[in-house]
């Protein structure tokens, strides 16, 4: 046998890798399958493991990590339904949503985190507690701005994909949700500390967050349900965006925090899913072979790390973003106006007054504005448009 360029040439004329080249990909493989498994939690684990002592032995409960962050929680509506009438093929409906959500949640320096079923949980880490990482830390503004982008953007691309566009003919969809079933996503961002680190035992970890903020974060999504909203930011997340992001956001509520006397303001973002049109391009016909991939990422790397820079202006792509332009257009400059004042006498406690304004716009878009809806519903029962004497 001869050594030449890296591989073993047999007398046979047959080609076989060298063990190392073997070896190596295999590596890589663990590698890829590690970071995939684990995610970005999980890299204070891995990197604990690596640089030990020479033994083979695996430590995963590594000491957890305090990190400032904004927290994303997107839910799969329907979901219950949908696994019932999709048996197997439930796994694919999840995949395909779980490749936008985690694509343009990259894409916009975000960090997928684990996935239950109908719920995925999102991060955007901008501070790491401790002095070897303080140069980690990033401006939350960037953040924060391009986590209520990245949803936005995520709830217009859910809408326009052809793919997802066909469970809309699904009949045992329709016989159970309707003609007008299609696939949504609610959205719910809080910000806040969280500690970051491996949770289970010997047999099963998962590098995952623990914190109230992560629960209260759930609990903002779930709003979305009673207001009638796609999108709900609470204060934390808000007070962190630039005053040109702030525009995008509209006061809907101010609720309490748990058992506690701490409030928060509750904000909504305007987007109507119904008038994004689904896309008709056709496939690219490309092979996606290993080249092709490599390709892909580089670019898409290229598009991520321009999203840092200070020139990029997180508001104005918000704003030229053809699927959020589209979900947009029916909020008009009048709507807002009247909302806000008719939300300044609830808050004030003029309930007849704000009720006069909220039946207003409650239908002067053409459809139902779920806030305007909720806040009435609220003031009637049990109160009769009555503010109580505490208020």
């Amino acid at each position: 046998q001869s050594l030449m360029n890296g591989t073993c040439l047999s007398s046979d004329k047959n080609e076989e890798p060298m063990e190392t080249v073997i070896l190596e990909k295999s590596i890589i493989k663990l590698g890829s399958l590690l970071a995939l498994g684990l995610g970005e939690a999980g890299g204070n684990i891995i990197s604990h493991n690596m640089k030990g002592d020479g033994s083979a032995g695996v430590d995963a409960m590594v000491p957890g990590t305090s990190v400032e962050a904004i927290i994303g929680v997107a839910r799969i509506q329907d979901f219950g339904t949908a696994t019932e009438v999709l048996q197997s093929k439930i796994m694919t409906f999840v995949n395909q949503i779980a490749e936008i959500v985690h694509g343009v949640v990259n894409e916009l320096h975000g960090a997928p985190n684990k996935n239950n079923g109908d719920t995925f949980l999102v991060i955007w880490r901008y501070k790491t507690f401790g002095a070897a990482s303080e140069a980690a830390n990033i401006q939350p503004q960037r953040l924060a701005e391009l986590s209520v982008f990245a949803f936005s953007k995520i709830l217009g691309s859910l809408h326009r994909s052809p793919l997802l566009a066909e469970y809309r003919l699904h009949p045992g969809l329709q016989h159970r949700l309707g003609n007008g079933c299609r696939v949504n996503l609610t959205f719910g961002l809080h910000s806040g500390w969280a500690i970051e680190g491996a949770v289970g035992s010997e047999y099963k970890i998962d590098a995952s967050y623990l914190s109230p903020n992560v629960s209260i974060a759930t609990t903002v999504e779930h709003q979305t349900r009673f207001y009638g909203v796609s999108i709900v930011v609470s204060q934390a997340v808000a007070d962190l965006c630039g005053r040109d992001m702030k525009t995008v956001f509209r006061l809907i509520d101010r609720v309490l925090v748990g058992s506690s006397n701490r409030t928060l303001e509750l904000y909504c973002v305007d987007l109507d899913f119904r008038r994004v049109p689904v896309d008709k391009m056709d496939p690219l016909q490309l092979t996606w072979n290993t080249r092709n991939r490599f390709k892909a990422r580089q670019f898409l790397e290229t598009e991520k790390t321009l999203r840092m820079k200070p020139e990029f202006d997180v508001a104005y792509a918000f704003d030229n973003e053809p699927s959020i332009g589209a979900m947009r257009r029916r909020y008009t400059i009048e709507f807002f106006q009247l909302f806000n004042m008719g939300y300044q006498n609830y808050a004030q406690g003029e309930w007849q007054v704000a009720k006069r304004m909220l039946n207003c716009t409650k239908v002067l878009l053409g459809v139902e504005d779920g806030p305007s809806t909720a806040l009435l519903r609220f003031m009637e029962v049990p109160y009769q448009f009555e503010a109580p004497k505490e208020w």
